[in-house]
């Protein structure tokens, strides 16, 4: 029984040692901002306006030395309403999505960072759906006041799922012919 016993310690003494990185950073957002949807405006040579509403959740990952390595935003409650301003014309889509960050180097500015996106984007009733898995490459840009970094995405590297069939100005603007 003793032996046992000393065993246990030990083990939790060696995997103490070994999960020694940094807690989680864990940042909470709520979103409520109208602004024009300029694309869509363009298609339609008419405004349209885009309200965003929801809550949004970052969490930061790092590696034993302090570095970031990883990042989980979740946006649960995300909710878009298009529409064309002084009409009674537009759509509301909910866009639960969870967006996965692999980082490289530390996340330091200029890194390279692999996003993937998961779930539903939007839903224009009658027109399209874009929704699935998502993947882009990019590059830190700089940092929030809490320090999770600001990513520039420069490519798609994959999409599965079903997918907006014209640009998303295109399909926007559709629903409002």
């Amino acid at each position: 029984m003793f032996k046992t016993l000393a065993l246990v310690g030990a083990l939790m003494l060696v995997m103490q040692s070994v999960a020694a990185a940094d807690q989680p950073l864990r940042e909470r957002q709520h979103t409520d901002v109208d602004l024009s949807a300029v694309g869509a405006s363009a298609v339609c040579g008419f405004p349209i306006r885009i309200h965003a509403v929801g809550d949004s959740n970052f969490t930061l990952f790092y590696d034993n030395q302090g570095n970031i390595i990883r990042e989980i935003d979740t946006f649960p409650s995300w909710k878009i309403t298009v529409y064309r301003p002084g009409t009674d014309i537009g759509y509301t889509t909910a866009s639960p999505a969870v967006v996965t960050f692999h980082y490289t180097n530390g996340a330091a500015i200029g890194s390279s960072v692999t996003g993937t996106v998961t779930g539903l984007v939007q839903r224009i009733p009658g027109i399209d759906l874009d929704s699935g898995r998502l993947v882009f490459t990019g590059f830190v840009r700089g940092y929030d006041a809490a320090g999770v970094p600001l990513v520039t995405f420069t490519a798609q590297v994959s999409t599965t799922g079903p997918d907006l069939d014209a640009p998303q100005p295109v399909q926007r603007c559709a629903y409002f012919q």
